[in-house]
């Protein structure tokens, strides 16, 4: 759990907001549209479970190992170091740029040339330049995805001009790396400190 109101329900409310905010997104989404959705080993089967009861089609569980996780404290458990991200699509004949991804992916064959994504993504939490951060130092928001995610999943999904939508848009990574790679963009935040952070970080 994240220390913020925004993170805290019950099973139950939890639920019920799942259903709520994935169905917005299926009534929103164009018949060959994709859905991503970032979660963790606590909410990926409320998440699946939603995701099957509204007929999407799950195409692939990406696991991002944190190459720089968090050690675990309590000594009881094994460190967390990965998360998810599940991609889904509503139709047939979705987006899906395979050459684009063969070219950014930084794993190559053994003779040097491009090889295919796979769902397993090493990256480390966001940290230095790329930490929006306040004066004070401290990170404006707890939950901050490395550009480099947003990066692969918006290429591999979408063309230039396509409409990308993030409907939890919190520090704006979303709508910066869209907007950087030619999609127009729609981002969605009722924290108005975080709407704030990611409005300066568009209009810098």
């Amino acid at each position: 759990m994240v220390n913020e109101q925004w993170d805290k329900m019950t099973a139950p409310e939890y639920m019920q907001f799942t259903r709520k905010w994935i169905g917005a997104c299926h009534k929103s989404l164009k018949d060959t549209g994709s859905i991503y959705i970032a979660c963790s080993y606590h909410n990926i089967g409320e998440v699946m479970i939603v995701l099957k009861q509204l007929d999407f089609k799950i195409n692939n569980i990406i696991t991002w190992y944190k190459t720089n996780s968090m050690p675990n404290m309590t000594r009881r458990v094994f460190t967390h170091a990965t998360e998810f991200v599940i991609w889904a699509v509503k139709g047939t004949g979705w987006t899906f740029n395979y050459k684009e991804l063969k070219k950014i992916n930084p794993e190559k064959q053994k003779d040097g040339n491009e090889k295919q994504m796979r769902d397993f993504w090493e990256l480390p939490l966001v940290q230095g330049k790329e930490r929006i951060r306040g004066k004070d130092g401290k990170a404006l928001h707890p939950t901050q995805k490395p550009e480099e995610i947003l990066k692969r999943i918006i290429i591999a999904s979408s063309n230039k001009g396509d409409i990308v939508l993030d409907p939890f848009l919190g520090s704006g990574t979303t709508a910066y790396i869209a907007k950087k790679y030619g999609r127009k963009w729609i981002g969605i935040e009722k924290d108005k400190k975080y709407a704030k952070i990611a409005e300066g970080r568009m209009n810098k």
